[in-house]
């Protein structure tokens, strides 16, 4: 930004300007920043200036919108002034509120130069698509299920199946009459699946049924499943799935180094969260016998 774009500016609103002082108390700006304005004793810098003309769209050749941004930049900090005069700034929860806004900049900050200095190249989705290919094998399911509330009731409805005391059609029947609740799924593959069911879809047909239950996909509650339908897999091609396999690398990749960060952390209770709550002091009348 050209610097006597910004003289003009200041010396056009100069009039709301307060007394300066050496150094500044806020503590986002630094002693390095240029500050172009100070409003009793509060800076105003340049980079909060660049920083309003990113989001609003404002460039450098605009001199009446950087004058107008540089004069809500000001109004905002006589607000805050005011709010820190009459005590506002020490309430807890507002140092709170302040405080973790503050960290979550940060963050985004800190993950978007992790991205930007380790991004995700195009050998990593191509190699992460071949797996996925892999690990989906060459068919896909469609299942029909029936949901129980624990992994016990559907082992029980499974040894059933398997000793030959009814079919699933009998199955589906009783489930019906129990209100359990029967949905088929979408197709899936293998991948899809929970690894104790592979090998036996390596020679599965329809009308077979899974063997073990499977979880749900709520997590609450377990199915007994029966294939219903089978057909060679139909993979979506790479430029499709692109976009959502960088997104998938780039979580993983900051869920791994959150991961990190919090195990090197050296982390120092300072209060004990499963100590007892003081109890509460009797109230007068109380102990006046009232």
């Amino acid at each position: 930004m050209k610097y006597n774009q910004l003289i003009l500016i200041v010396l056009s609103l100069i009039f709301v300007v307060g007394c300066g002082q050496e150094q500044a108390s806020e503590p986002w700006v630094s002693e390095d920043d240029v500050v172009l304005v100070e409003v009793d004793g509060e800076p105003i810098s340049l980079p909060m200036l660049e920083f309003m003309m990113g989001n609003r769209g404002v460039t450098e050749d605009d001199h009446e919108a950087m004058r107008g941004l540089l004069d809500e930049l000001i109004r905002l900090r006589v607000v805050a002034n005011a709010a820190t005069e009459e005590g506002l700034a020490s309430d807890p929860q507002l140092r709170a509120q302040r405080a973790i806004r503050d960290m979550e900049a940060l963050q985004i900050a800190y993950f978007t130069d992790i991205y930007e200095r380790y991004p995700v190249t195009p050998a990593q989705i191509e190699e992460t698509y071949a797996r996925q290919l892999e690990r989906s094998g060459a068919t896909q399911y469609q299942l029909q299920t029936i949901a129980y509330g624990s992994q016990s009731e559907a082992l029980i409805a499974l040894v059933g199946l398997n000793e030959g005391e009814f079919d699933f059609e009998n199955l589906l029947a009783q489930a019906q009459a129990a209100n359990r609740p029967i949905n088929t799924t979408s197709w899936v593959d293998r991948s899809q699946l929970p690894e104790r069911v592979h090998p036996e879809l390596d020679d599965a047909s329809e009308g077979q049924s899974l063997s073990l239950p499977l979880p749900a996909p709520d997590g609450e509650g377990w199915l007994v499943a029966q294939i219903v339908a089978q057909r060679p897999l139909e993979a979506p091609a790479l430029e499709e799935v692109r976009e959502g396999i960088a997104r998938s690398l780039v979580r993983q990749r900051l869920e791994a180094l959150v991961d990190d960060l919090y195990a090197a952390a050296e982390i120092t209770p300072m209060l004990d969260m499963d100590a007892p709550k003081p109890e509460a002091a009797p109230q007068a009348n109380e102990e006046q016998g009232n």
